[in-house]
């Protein structure tokens, strides 16, 4: 977590750094590399095992031969290591607190959020929720820094932090396939969203919760099972 000065306000940020970042690509380069290397050789203990999974892989990669094959395998390690470090660094959620307001920063993507637009901010499992005062979810995105410094970070500016889940925890209802006490559209965007879940498509899943609050129904999941509770479209 980091506390900085911007524009003569406080600010609190918590995620990854530029620093962290640099060490990411550091590492994974640098375990791309190694694993590159020594992947031919690797490849050549390999196939006198009875048994190796990728079989037909690994003896294709067996059967070059010669240096260029080990300085190959190596620059493909370090890019794949890179690869790997920028998607990580790219999908993690990045939080900067302010007494005003709190942007969330992820792919690419940026969100700002006032703080007298928020009634409730809680960790739904993984998920950090920022509810509004219309009962609408303003947000809700995976985090993987420590829940205690995120909480810590709301609660240093006076955000409504809630450490005990959110104030609808109670009302929500699993949702099951044609289910009619929901909307045939709600039911088919969730039969959608059921799909998007089991293959972990996460844009998808986003835009078609974004569709469900439109028609008025809040949705969250459990791997791939959904429940859902009613708001008011005022």
């Amino acid at each position: 977590m980091d506390t900085s000065k911007s524009l003569n306000q406080q600010k609190t940020v918590v995620g990854l750094s530029a620093t962290t970042g640099i060490i990411l690509y550091g590492v994974f380069g640098a375990v791309g590399l190694v694993i590159g290397y020594f992947l031919p050789r690797i490849a050549a203990w390999a196939v006198t095992l009875p048994w190796l999974p990728f079989e037909g892989l690994i003896k294709l990669i067996n059967s070059f031969n010669g240096p260029w094959l080990t300085i190959i395998m190596a620059v493909l390690g370090l890019i794949a290591g890179l690869v790997i470090a920028y998607i990580a660094i790219k999908e993690s959620l990045i939080i900067t607190i302010t007494d005003q307001e709190v942007q969330l920063k992820k792919d690419e993507n940026t969100q700002t959020i006032a703080l007298k637009d928020i009634d409730t901010v809680f960790f739904d499992g993984k998920q950090l929720v920022i509810l509004g005062i219309s009962g609408f979810e303003l947000a809700r995105e995976k985090n993987d820094e420590s829940a205690i410094q995120v909480a810590k970070a709301f609660k240093k500016h006076g955000y409504p932090f809630s450490s005990e889940g959110g104030p609808f925890k109670d009302e929500y209802i699993r949702w099951v396939l044609d289910t009619p006490d929901i909307s045939l559209a709600a039911n088919a965007l969730m039969r959608a969203q059921e799909k998007a879940l089991q293959k972990k498509e996460a844009e998808d899943i986003k835009d078609l919760r974004n569709e469900l609050a439109k028609l008025g129904y809040i949705v969250r999941d459990e791997g791939t099972r959904q429940y859902w509770r009613r708001v008011s479209l005022r």
